[in-house]
């Protein structure tokens, strides 16, 4: 072989190991960047060299590629489950903030509360006459009402920080789409950009903690994003997402695209952006919704046996708290008229007209376009001389004392109902604690028939089908079932992230020690082809000596 093929040789190991100490430093240097993987280098001999009877020679080392020790399906596997995780971190943290609203373990919670009243009302059935006694009712009545209110608009605040929060989110989506298509320019203008694929990698994670979305990668190495089967990146295209409210205050997702915004809530899957759409519109509503029952139930139930007692001016027929719902009377009259909810569904709210011609009742659903006449029960029974009429729709109850033939009414239910919720009553005086008027001329002492009557409410079930304070303690205690069921799923994704983290640590993560043995080994090498070059140097200037 003649000399100057082992200078090549020599050649071929300095640059080549020169590279490889280059990647083992960039490696070293990236040891903490996240989402950052590992290269590796492959080396190659370089054949072609002299055929002899000793064997064939090679012309030294080439590198044949710097690879990223990187596995498509494990990496796959930790977006899925990473997005999983956020999905039920941000719902548990939701549910953690519904729970210190819906808090019995505080010396304020609700059940104390509602059971302070009706003692209130013991205490007036005592002494049904004295002033100390009527205001102490007023004052924890008024307490009832303002601690229901704060409670309401605590849930109205959460809903509110999630929409501004999902729009924080739907901008961070955008932000990141951009960026993933410049890069995805980028890398098919330059397939070996090893980076920037880690720098891709790290953006498509990022989307899939906000929302579980689909990625493949095109024939030029550009990555095409679906939002559950909708682009949106796709061959040098971005279509952003957008965030509004519906009709009915509910989130609304669009996407922009060339004909239009489509509307892709049903699309969103995972990650933080579907917890805050569940929290959003379906938990909270949820419980705000059984607090409106309950507060409407509450109302209906304590007016309704007010009206029937006698305050100490003589006056009668008086409600406590607010009337919850808007009422007009088209022709006819009735003595009374009380409503019940069973349960609240997507009608409760609906304008209903009720029509009674001395035989058969009719009930109009008059928010549907048309109007719907709406399937009904009614059951009557008489107390006395009275005779009542219960009309049932809807899972509601309309109950009326003595109706008038051709009776013809509209009545709606007020959204939001626990915000309307106040006490009417300013006057103590008013407070129909007597059975009978206290201002007849055939009258006694103050009687306590009736703040006996409401005192006894406290153990009747005037909500739904439960009693007051089991009622609130079944949503405290379904609050706290489904947040413990949260977090158990919450720690079980963190778990299984973690392990998929480390896993892929073990293969695509940097080893200090790992490159510090890479390094010396590479050190030593371009030491050793170096000092080849200088054998072949000394070699030569031998030779070129013994010519002289």
């Amino acid at each position: 072989m003649a000399l100057s093929a082992i200078f090549d040789i020599g050649k071929t190991g300095v640059l080549n190991y020169q590279k490889a100490l280059q990647v083992v430093s960039h490696n070293v240097a990236n040891a903490a960047t996240e989402g950052y993987t590992r290269q590796d280098v492959v080396f190659t001999n370089i054949g072609s060299g002299i055929i002899s009877p000793y064997g064939t020679t090679g012309r030294g080392v080439r590198i044949e590629d710097i690879r990223r020790l990187y596995d498509s399906f494990l990496e796959q596997q930790l977006k899925s489950e990473s997005s999983n995780f956020h999905y039920w971190d941000v719902t548990y943290n939701g549910l953690l903030k519904l729970e210190t609203i819906f808090n019995e373990a505080s010396e304020i919670a609700l059940s104390k509360t509602i059971n302070d009243f009706f003692n209130a009302w013991q205490e007036l059935s005592q002494n049904p006459a004295g002033t100390a006694e009527r205001d102490l009712l007023l004052d924890k009545a008024q307490y009832l009402v303002k601690r229901l209110n704060v409670d309401y608009r605590s849930l109205m605040t959460e809903r509110n920080e999630l929409y501004v929060d999902s729009q924080n989110l739907v901008n961070q989506i955008n932000s990141l789409l951009d960026k993933l298509n410049e890069l995805n320019e980028k890398i098919a203008s330059n397939p070996g950009a090893l980076d920037m694929k880690d720098q891709r990698e790290f953006i498509v994670k990022q989307l899939n903690d906000i929302v579980q979305i689909n990625y493949f990668e095109d024939n030029v190495g550009r990555y095409t994003i679906l939002l559950n089967g909708m682009p949106l990146v796709d061959a040098g295209r971005v279509y952003h997402l957008n965030v509004g409210l519906d009709s009915n205050q509910n989130l609304k997702f669009t996407i922009e695209t060339p004909s239009g915004l489509v509307n892709v809530n049903e699309r969103i899957e995972g990650g933080k952006l579907k917890a805050n759409l569940d929290l959003r519109d379906i938990i909270l509503p949820e419980y705000m919704n059984k607090l409106n029952m309950m507060v409407f139930d509450f109302t209906e139930a304590i007016n309704a046996q007010h009206r029937l007692g006698y305050g100490l001016d003589g006056s009668t027929g008086n409600n406590f708290f607010t009337t919850l719902y808007d009422l007009s009377i088209n022709s006819g009259s009735y003595s009374d008229i009380s409503l019940k909810l069973m349960n609240i569904n997507n009608s409760t709210y609906s304008s209903y007209q009720i029509q009674f011609d001395g035989t058969s009742w009719t009930v109009i659903d008059n928010s549907q376009s048309p109007p719907q006449t709406i399937t009904h029960n009614v059951t009557s029974w008489t107390v006395g001389t009275d005779i009542y009429y219960r009309v049932s729709f809807n899972e509601m109850e309309v109950t009326l004392k003595n109706p008038t033939v051709n009776l013809d009414f509209n009545f709606q239910i007020k959204q939001h109902t626990t915000l309307y919720f106040d006490v009417t009553i300013s006057d103590s005086k008013k407070i129909a604690a007597a059975g009978q008027d206290p201002t007849g001329p055939n009258s006694g002492a103050m009687d306590n028939v009736n703040a006996r009557a409401i005192y006894s409410l406290l153990d009747r079930a005037i909500i739904g089908n439960s009693k007051p304070i089991d009622y609130y303690r079944a949503i405290v205690s379904e609050v706290g079932v489904i947040s413990n069921s949260a977090k158990i799923q919450r720690n079980f994704q963190e778990s299984l992230v973690q392990e998929l983290q480390n896993r892929r640590q073990n293969l695509s993560g940097v080893s200090l020690d790992e490159e510090a043995i890479n390094l010396v080994k590479y050190q030593k090498m371009y030491e050793a082809s170096a000092r080849v070059i200088r054998v072949a140097d000394e070699l030569l200037t031998t030779l070129f000596d013994m010519v002289r």
